[in-house]
């Protein structure tokens, strides 16, 4: 019905309607589209995504797909490819033509163009170098602001630090902002590197307000100045000059980059900058990224100055948290944030770390009913976008699934219930570790105090040589029962069999101590150094099929025609596809088991673990405790 439809849509806008024949939605039917262009767009323009996916491929359709937003990005390389065969052209011809299109319709295509960035950005640089005069007219006359810096940022990556582009520019501000903008596009962190000078001098002398923004927003991209920059917008903060974009772009630099002796003068700054801005303004952009900041700020001073900072900012109104992942730990760098009853909040989610991430806050008590859920669940986004995420009225509020550099926001009003609310990331396997507490109280500086003697927990980047000499108490008082339980807590168990227990995606470890002649030594430092000795059938490797797409994991399967990868310890994160269709094929060189498992652990505890572990799973009928 729906191709009837079409046929009748095309003689009634008054073209003559061409076909294609292919296979479309599993049937041979004929497709029927206007041979005008501007026709098929609006006919195909009426199609849901995955009807467009289904069409017969054609030039129009081919067009179509490179410009629809949602879709991934193997059929944007579909498309490229096709319509270069098509036309008799290459690819970066097409792909220019297909940018300079989208510019054409403003900030409506601005999520395409983005995902069409990174395959302008990788193509060949011969090629790039052979179209810069088609780069350079679109770098100044494009529409979208977007368009202007991804083609400043193809030329810079033929031109380097050096090359012409920067002299012709810098005598036009709007241009020249553009091009400082491209700079952060750039995929080469040596390349962005390499800009430092340029940047560090126009963050002090820029003539222009405009070309000032955007070496603020540049330059915490570049590798190896992170401190000198950290001082630099500090400083800029506590003056007033360009505060709202020296704030957004300091917080991109991450912590271990921050000065200490700039902290309390800048957390000072900031509070009293919030204190001029009326309450109802409170809540706009610009004061919530101070709020942020300021919040982060706080986090990291003295304990006393810290109670005192945070009471006012409390006073002020919103309160937000900053919450970032921590690299290769599978962990948040917060277990506990204490927050008002029925007030307003906002949790940012940074993610630091190579894996997708994301935070989900669930009634008090749900966070195991919760993530067991989430490890069922196939890889099919719900109806707002995100993975892995119930759906269950014990989820009250979840973001999306942030990639690597990425961050994610949630605002809401706390609950009116004084409680302990878990959050905890969802994505499979990660919810036994990645945890930790929203605590909503009635009042928070009583909390506070009553939590104060609490325990902190203790983090050691233990080395084996430390524990090398605890090992000879391996023998005796050890408790195997808490060791099991520390084999689920630490996520073990997410990836590791081990009798009964477990997942078997990960090496089966009943037998390990044999494995390794039952040496404790050597398990421990395995689990120390997890990239130590990686075995064959463990390791993961990243491939890019002819498509485009991009897909990590082990090999669970080889049939000789097609491979199947698993990308986590949930069943449903398999993708099988055949081998004809690999374009490139990558081990990784760091195992799949994150470091710092144990850095929450005290030695006791590693012991225990260790002693469970020694078992093969089947502890003693009776524990000896210590």
């Amino acid at each position: 019905m729906r191709y009837l439809w079409m046929g009748m849509l095309s003689a009634f806008l008054g073209g003559a309607a061409g076909f294609v024949h292919g296979e479309a939605a599993g049937t041979n039917k004929a497709f029927f589209l206007p041979k005008s262009p501007v026709a098929a767009a609006y006919v195909l323009g009426r199609l849901s995504n995955p009807e467009l996916i289904a069409a017969p491929r054609g030039e129009f359709v081919y067009a179509a797909l490179l410009q629809r937003a949602g879709l991934a990005r193997k059929y944007r390389v579909e498309a490229l490819n096709g319509l270069a065969k098509l036309r008799q052209t290459d690819v970066l011809t097409e792909l220019l033509a297909g940018l300079t299109e989208l510019d054409t319709k403003g900030a409506t295509a601005e999520p395409v163009l983005h995902d069409l960035a990174p395959l302008l950005l990788q193509s060949d640089g011969e090629a790039l170098k052979a179209k810069s005069a088609t780069l350079a007219q679109l770098a100044r006359a494009a529409k979208v602001p977007f368009t202007r810096q991804l083609a400043y940022a193809a030329l810079l990556t033929v031109e380097g630090a050096d090359g012409p582009t920067w002299q012709q520019t810098s005598a036009h501000p709007g241009q020249f902002a553009d091009l400082v903008s491209g700079i952060a596009l750039l995929r080469d962190p040596h390349q962005r590197a390499a800009f430092h000078p340029q940047l560090a001098a126009l963050l002090q002398t820029a003539a222009s307000p405009e070309v000032r923004r955007a070496a603020i927003r540049s330059s915490v991209t570049l590798p190896g100045s992170e401190v000198e920059v950290f001082n630099t917008l500090a400083g800029l903060i506590r003056s007033g000059t360009e505060r709202a974009p020296a704030i957004a772009a300091l917080q991109k630099i991450p912590r271990s980059f921050w000065s200490r002796d700039q902290l309390e003068p800048l957390a000072t700054s900031l509070v009293a900058y919030l204190q001029t801005v009326p309450v109802e303004q409170r809540t706009a952009p610009e004061a919530l990224s101070a709020f942020q900041l300021a919040t982060d700020l706080t986090a990291l001073l003295p304990t006393e100055t810290a109670v005192t900072f945070g009471r006012t900012l409390r006073s002020l109104g919103v309160s937000v948290f900053v919450i970032r992942t921590i690299p290769e730990q599978m962990l948040y760098d917060q277990s506990l944030i204490v927050v008002p009853v029925g007030k307003p909040v906002e949790l940012v989610l940074i993610n630091d770390d190579a894996m997708p991430h994301n935070l989900v806050i669930t009634a008090p008590g749900a966070l195991e009913e919760i993530g067991s859920a989430a490890e069922r669940l196939p890889p099919t986004p719900d109806a707002q976008g995100r993975l892995y995420v119930p759906h269950s009225p014990l989820v009250l509020h979840a973001t999306r699934l942030v990639e690597f550099g990425q961050q994610a926001r949630l605002s809401f009003t706390t609950p009116d219930a004084p409680g302990d609310y878990p959050f905890v990331c969802t994505f499979p396997g990660h919810w036994r570790r990645m945890n930790g507490t929203l605590a909503v109280v009635d009042d928070v500086d009583a909390y506070l105090a009553s939590h104060a003697a609490q325990k902190t927990p203790q983090i050691t980047e233990w080395k084996i040589e430390e524990l090398t000499p605890a090992l000879t108490k391996l023998d005796s008082g050890r408790d195997w029962r808490r060791g099991q339980e520390l084999f689920t807590q630490l996520s073990c168990a997410s990836c590791h069999r081990i009798g009964n227990e477990g997942v078997a995606f990960g090496p089966d470890l009943t037998a390990v101590f044999a494995q390794f002649q039952n040496d404790p030594r050597a398990v421990l430092r395995q689990i120390l150094e997890p990239s130590l000795v990686i075995s064959n059938a463990y390791r993961a490797f990243d491939f890019e099929l002819a498509d485009g797409e991009e897909i990590s994991g082990l090999i669970v399967k080889d049939d000789g025609q097609s491979l199947t990868v698993q990308s986590g310890a949930s069943a449903a994160l398999t993708h099988t596809f055949a081998k004809a269709q690999i374009r490139t094929q990558q081990p990784q060189r760091s195992s799949l088991m994150p470091v710092g498992l144990l850095n929450q652990s005290s030695a006791e505890d590693i012991l225990d673990l260790l002693a469970f572990i020694r078992t093969g799973g089947t502890p003693a009928e009776h524990s000896h405790p210590r």
